[in-house]
């Protein structure tokens, strides 16, 4: 019987941890009401815009930091809004990863501005996970190149005065990102991305080095190709692993203090204006599956795209448990 105990609680454990809304492996993903409470659109101290994976809900996996982070900043101070945009896999055709990117790009610009021009005092906050992640390094350094088929249309720099006014990033698994980079986390660091940023690109993102966080752990076939082993587990597991040092910085910086992020290579203030909100930008595509990004990865890993396709009315477990059997094979 005492054999059986541990076993036991390795299962509870698992299962518990699969609840979790940001788990590698999701039963559900973070649109409950407890999250969702925290999206607005009138003027607050602090605004935290999502950029969220291939094919999620919104907000995706990330709602459960956003929220974390806004609870921490206080209630009535902080709110998200999503940056809208299809967020396509390759599993929607070999053009359409590129489409949805240069989408977020335009779109999530355009939300900055608006928010920006409407909240001045407002500091803001960008997080992006996967093509997400690639998708807010192109809102703030520019973005455009070939990712994967297809070849992303090109998009400047945020503008510098709205700039000034992001406090805190972080990015989880980026698509396009550069290797060697001083605000990179993570042993992923020493290796591109599925695309190499360019250099006008990279000059203009390392303007927010000091407010920029860009995870990547070794073998995540995504942000670190070439790296091993490879394991699409390392694609999806940012959040069981760095959501409380996430946390603990992006409200540091946010507060303006600083403070210090270890290095997992396994792995003040000022009122804003009263306003009516804006209307946020109309999604150009509404989610409509729960698979995640390891179609990307099935697609680094130079597996068909097709066989990773989206499989309506599956769970988020079953459709990433086909999808890293695909890869495996």
């Amino acid at each position: 019987m005492k054999a059986v105990l541990p076993a036991l609680a390795l299962i509870a454990a698992t299962a518990f941890a699969q609840q979790r809304c940001d788990a590698m492996y999701p039963e559900t993903y973070c649109n409950t009401t407890e999250i969702l409470a925290f999206e607005g659109y009138d003027c607050k101290e602090f605004h935290v815009f999502i950029s969220r994976g291939s094919d999620e809900p919104y907000p995706g996996r990330q709602g459960n930091i956003t929220q974390q982070i806004c609870s921490k900043l206080g209630k009535d101070k902080c709110s998200y809004e999503n940056i809208n945009y299809p967020a396509k896999s390759t599993a929607w055709g070999k053009e359409k990863w590129c489409e949805s990117a240069a989408a977020g790009a335009a779109n999530g610009q355009a939300q900055f501005k608006g928010y920006h021009e409407m909240c001045p005092d407002s500091k803001l906050i960008l997080l992006g996970y996967s093509q997400g992640a690639s998708v807010a390094q192109d809102i703030l350094g520019g973005g455009g190149g070939q990712v994967f088929e297809c070849e992303q249309d090109a998009n400047p720099a945020l503008d510098k005065s709205i700039g000034a006014n992001v406090v805190a990033a972080v990015t989880f698994g980026a698509v396009a990102r550069s290797k060697n980079q001083n605000f990179t986390i993570g042993a992923g660091k020493d290796f591109d991305g599925t695309r190499a940023r360019t250099p006008e690109q990279m000059v203009a993102l390392s303007a927010y080095s000091d407010r920029l966080r860009d995870y990547c752990h070794q073998g995540d076939p995504i942000c670190a190709v070439g790296s091993t082993p490879v394991s699409v587990d390392n694609h999806l597991n940012y959040f069981e692993k760095h959501n409380a040092e996430v946390l603990t910085w992006v409200v540091n910086k946010a507060r303006g203090k600083s403070e210090e992020v270890s290095d997992d290579n396994t792995s003040t203030s000022v009122t804003a204006k009263s306003a009516a909100g804006p209307t946020p930008t109309p999604s150009l595509v509404k989610p409509t599956t729960h698979s995640t990004d390891a179609n990307e990865a099935a697609a680094s890993a130079q597996v068909k795209t097709g066989a990773a396709s989206r499989l309506t009315g599956v769970s988020g477990f079953a459709a990433l448990v086909a999808a890293v059997l695909v890869i495996a094979l």
